[in-house]
């Protein structure tokens, strides 16, 4: 490799570090916060006897806060999201919410998914904003 090809790689590796390290918009974190939340807390029964709509729809607001981080991240250079410790924590409380919804289900418990949703809600929007500083 001669000088102005590592000076070229130099450069290029200097100017990829703010790209990818740059902070999320200001309205991000609270924006997938909400969806993640509520994502969560449509895992729960139900008695309007809309079946798997509540589920499914909090499937598609999971995914989409995901693919907004994803793409935003994407416009700002960086290939792989960092700091991703906390998606296995959210995506299991939603799992477990989503099981355990099958096997009891009594609207009595509305309750409880509601509060694991504004619980996983607190947990992304505190990752979120570590990430952006």
């Amino acid at each position: 490799m001669d000088a102005a090809e590592a000076s070229s790689n130099l450069g290029q590796a200097h100017r990829s570090h703010p790209t990818s390290a740059a902070p999320l918009p200001g309205w991000v974190p609270p924006v997938c916060a909400v969806m993640f939340g509520v994502a969560v807390a449509l895992q729960g029964p139900s008695d309007a006897g809309l079946g798997l709509a509540y589920p499914l729809a909090g499937l598609a607001l999971a995914l989409g806060a995901w693919a907004l981080i994803a793409s935003i991240r994407a416009r700002q250079g960086a290939r792989r999201p960092h700091g991703r410790t906390w998606v296995p924590v959210v995506v299991g409380v939603g799992v477990i919410a989503a099981s355990h919804s099958v096997h009891i289900a009594t609207s009595e418990l509305r309750w409880l998914y509601i509060a694991m949703g504004v619980a996983v809600a607190g947990v992304v929007l505190s990752r979120l904003q570590k990430e952006g500083r």
